[in-house]
């Protein structure tokens, strides 16, 4: 596969951009935060991102206004609890509730000795 001209332009500047980023960041480590210097490197960094940028809108990678071609959606959700019509349903809907909960719970008859103890005991 070979490349064209344009993708070896853009992959020669992506790599200048990373070398850069890299000596600062290497020269940053070896000075104090807070201090004069650390605050020009942290400078010189946010100045090459916005070189970078700006470089990209210019060879047409990255659109000038990317605010201007996204566009907001808003996907609305509503939940509704359905009530029963009459007391038949309504008894319907608590015995099926009531037989999931009890069907997830592990009770064994040893389970039930162990409590029926545990209940004499600490009366």
């Amino acid at each position: 596969m070979t490349l064209t001209d344009e993708v070896k332009r853009i992959k020669r500047m992506r790599r200048s951009y990373n070398d850069a980023r890299k000596q600062i960041k290497t020269a940053m480590a070896e000075c104090s935060a807070g201090t004069a210097v650390h605050l020009q490197h942290i400078k010189a960094l946010a100045e090459i991102d916005s070189n970078e940028r700006a470089e990209e809108i210019a060879l047409g990678l990255s659109p000038q206004n990317l605010g201007a071609l996204t566009k907001t959606e808003f996907h609305y959700i509503a939940h509704v609890h359905v009530l029963p019509a009459n007391r038949a349903e309504a008894e319907a809907i608590v015995r099926s509730q009531i037989k999931k909960e009890t069907a997830e719970l592990n009770y064994s008859e040893a389970d039930e000795a162990i409590r029926e103890q545990l209940e004499k005991d600490f009366k």
